[in-house]
């Protein structure tokens, strides 16, 4: 084996093990390592000029013009407003007020990336739970789960979907018709599931009418930043939704929304510096970098030719691909797990398997992305926001003990949908 092949092997290794094992400083270590990768020069293409073709710039762009959107709407007040407003609006019925949320949240998130929708909701639904004197926890791992299923309807829906679409060549309208039924079963399962950990208690329902009666116009710091950060975030959505249409990059969109509100509100980067998560966006990278290392070394054109030899009848054309991302992506990340395996599956419909595989693996890999907190960053960004609003760690175990069972049912409901559409398409 060659020595930079080697070298690059033990980094990959390395940096994982750091993700799932890690407890301080991860984006750092990532990054750090990626870097190193580049620097020593293990692998081609990861020269200055030619990291942009190896880092989604359109991806991080996004997701730092979002964070500036949201930064000014969470300072104008908007979302204790909105908490207040939807609470008055259910009255009483709070599981049909949080049912009402979580639609809210499926459809942010399917229409942007899933981790701007965590960072939108999860402010919002720890005001709730705090004015309501409810326990968050459940109420943070329900959004986390329907933010991941609502993601997965779309193309746009979350950073997974963007990349095999991008290696697929599948367009918007595939992925809803393919995968959004799937989406709406696994929503209601899940809803179901998780009235049991939602108790309304007589304290619960007092502290309702007491809400019922505030004012929610005072919770508001700015009126006009509001209004106009309200504004741009709604009109930069809408453009999300077209921006095929009108041919322009969804980071150009985000990032255009977040610069437009600095002017008019008369303010710098240092303003909203401070309230951007630099550790994501850079773990993101980093996440890119090491990905591309596998690819480039040759892991990827191996596992597609071990995998040729494992899907050798239809049952297990239409398993493998659903186990393997059951099991990469809670591992891996989702990202990492769609650049290394992208290119297989590709591979493997070149030669001659069915389309199908892409749909096998794109809705378990969405469906099982909630699993582990190293899923997706989306993942990570609840976690942290958790911990910091309840005061102690929520490690691996306790998050595995929440996660397990909706998502055990979650994917149970997506390997039946996809045989049905199996039996459909044939």
């Amino acid at each position: 084996m060659d020595i930079n092949v080697l070298i690059t092997l033990v980094i990959v290794v390395i940096v994982y093990g750091f993700i799932i094992f890690g407890k301080k400083n991860k984006a750092v270590v990532v990054f750090g390592l990626s870097l190193v990768i580049a620097a020593l020069k293990l692998v081609e293409g990861l020269d200055p000029e030619n990291i942009s073709k190896v880092v989604d710039l359109d991806t991080l762009g996004l997701l730092l013009g979002m964070m500036i959107i949201v930064a000014f709407l969470n300072t104008s007040g908007f979302f204790e407003y909105f908490s207040i407003k939807v609470i008055k609006f259910g009255g009483e019925r709070f599981y049909f007020t949080l049912t009402l949320l979580m639609i809210v949240v499926a459809l942010t998130s399917a229409f942007l990336d899933n981790v701007v929708t965590i960072i939108v909701m999860a402010p919002m639904m720890f005001l709730i739970a705090d004015m309501l004197g409810m326990d968050p926890v459940p109420l943070i791992v329900l959004t986390l789960v329907i933010d991941n299923i609502g993601g997965g309807a779309t193309l746009i829906g979350s950073p997974f979907n963007l990349v095999l679409g991008s290696i697929s060549g599948f367009s918007f309208n595939d992925f809803i018709i393919k995968l959004g039924p799937a989406s709406i079963f696994a929503f209601i399962a899940v809803m179901l599931y998780f009235k049991r950990f939602i108790k309304v208690d007589e304290s619960v329902v007092s502290k309702i009418r007491r809400l019922s009666e505030m004012d929610e116009g005072r919770a508001i710091n700015d009126k006009k930043m509001m209004k106009m950060s309200l504004a741009v975030f709604l009109t930069v959505i809408v453009l999300f939704v077209i921006h095929n249409l009108i041919d322009v990059d969804l980071s150009y969109i985000a990032l255009l929304g977040g610069v437009f509100l600095l002017v008019v509100n008369k303010k710098d980067f240092e303003y909203v510096a401070a309230k951007i998560d630099w550790d994501m966006l850079f773990f993101f990278a980093g996440l890119y970098i090491t990905s591309y290392a596998l690819e480039s070394v040759g892991i990827t054109s191996l596992i597609a030719e071990g995998l040729k030899s494992v899907m050798n009848n239809q049952l297990m054309i239409l398993l493998t691909p659903f186990i393997l991302a059951a099991i990469s992506v809670p591992i891996l990340n989702n990202v990492p797990a769609a650049l290394i395996f992208g290119p297989v599956l590709k591979i493997l419909v070149g030669a001659g398997f069915p389309t199908i595989i892409w749909w096998s693996f794109a809705l378990s890999g969405n469906l099982a992305t909630s699993l582990t907190p190293l899923g997706a960053v989306q993942n990570i960004v609840a976690v942290t926001y958790l911990e910091k609003e309840i005061g102690r760690s929520f490690g691996f175990r306790e998050y595995l003990r929440w996660m397990i069972a909706p998502v055990a049912i979650s994917l149970v409901i997506g390997l039946i949908y996809i045989f049905g559409l199996f039996i459909v398409s044939k």
